[in-house]
């Protein structure tokens, strides 16, 4: 039995935004291959809609309201070089990063060549009277272990609305090559909110 809440859709909806994801079930979109060619800062994007961030999401109105809950995502990366590693983990729906909540950066990890393995780890809880979203978070990157830690800023205005629920909340990813080279590129095998 699947403890996953949700996960990427590769559905689009309106508007170039992705339809709700499908409680339990496996992302149709993952794994995600995305080259980085570039040395800034550069969003994972959706494989089924690269105008939009690979999002995982608790839909507008769901039930969360003071329960643990995790997000979760791995994957591999590979440098072409003997080049650093930065991932970001963010809260909102924006391609510019700069709209977004930043959760949390595992810095620069230290320069490495070929592949590796990543992975982040969350957990946050949502309180309704204050709009909160507290938690804390960890990386591990090419065998690099970013200690688990608060939230660097905690997203708030996650309000009850009108339907009784909460605002969406909304997990993407950032990676940050040291040096540009065409053969970067990181690859996403799992990105989904559990239960516990």
């Amino acid at each position: 039995m699947s403890n996953r809440l949700f996960g990427p859709s590769g559905a689009p909806g309106s508007a170039g935004s992705l339809a709700i994801n499908t409680a339990g079930a496996a992302s149709p979109v993952l794994p995600a291959t995305q080259v980085v060619t570039v040395n800034t800062e550069t969003v994972i994007l959706n494989p089924a809609n690269t105008t939009v961030p690979l999002l995982a999401s608790l839909p507008a109105g769901a039930n969360y309201d003071g329960i643990p809950l995790k997000f979760r995502a791995s994957g591999k990366v590979h440098t072409a070089g003997s080049y650093t590693v930065t991932l970001k983990l963010y809260e909102g729906t924006s391609l510019t990063v700069g709209s977004d909540t930043l959760l949390k950066t595992s810095g620069a990890i230290t320069a490495f060549t070929g592949d590796s393995n990543w992975w982040i780890e969350a957990a946050f809880e949502y309180d309704s009277v204050s709009g909160l979203m507290n938690g804390t978070i960890q990386f591990m990157v090419n065998n690099t272990l970013v200690a688990t830690a608060a939230f660097t800023n905690v997203p708030s205005g996650k309000t009850q609305n009108p339907s009784g629920g909460a605002a969406s909340i909304n997990f993407l990813l950032s990676v940050t090559f040291g040096t540009a080279n065409a053969a970067n590129k990181i690859v996403v095998v799992e990105h989904a909110i559990y239960d516990n």
